[in-house]
């Protein structure tokens, strides 16, 4: 408990100070009583008015995030699983932070569903090279969010049995 107090007038404490200090590896927007400023904070020193502007900061140096194994039938009828690391960077800072909620769910979500789509439309045999087609065509879906993809790799790709249960939700 005493922790949260400690963290509230930390977050009080800044809302007080006229500056705002953005780190070498993060940019960041003002909002000056909610409405968005044109300029883009670069890392560095600036000065803000206390209570009427918020920052938003986000980190724009290579980042990666993992994905979870999925279970996807190739157009010839093979079960795979595919797992996969997408690694980017922020580009364009404003249009990420002012275009969509929960960046990286979302990021997550499209690479996973273009996985599939993509996957779903080729034959196993076909999928020996495919980490360079997946990397330009959702980078050119996430390009518009002001993300810029540098690699898609699949980590994991082999075909498997598949099992599914049908169940019409009575435990017993």
């Amino acid at each position: 408990m005493f922790d949260k107090l400690i963290d509230f007038i930390i977050s009080i404490g800044k809302e007080f100070l006229p500056y705002v200090i953005i780190e070498q590896w993060n940019e960041a927007i003002m909002l000056r009583c909610g409405k968005l400023q044109q300029k883009v904070l670069k890392p560095g020193i600036h000065f803000k008015i206390p209570f009427l502007d918020s920052v938003w900061e986000a980190t724009i140096i290579t980042q990666s995030l993992e994905m979870n194994p999925q279970s996807i039938t190739t157009r010839n009828g093979r079960n795979v699983v595919v797992k996969a690391i997408i690694r980017f960077r922020i580009e364009d800072v404003k249009t990420y932070l002012t275009t969509i909620s929960q960046p990286h769910d979302v990021l997550i979500d499209t690479t996973q569903g273009m996985i599939r789509e993509i996957i779903e439309e080729r034959n196993w045999e076909d999928l020996v090279d495919i980490e360079v087609e997946l990397t330009k065509t959702i980078g050119a879906k996430v390009k518009e969010w002001g993300i810029n993809i540098e690699k898609v790799t699949l980590t994991d790709l082999a075909e498997i049995s598949s099992i599914r249960v049908i169940s019409d939700g009575d435990p017993n």
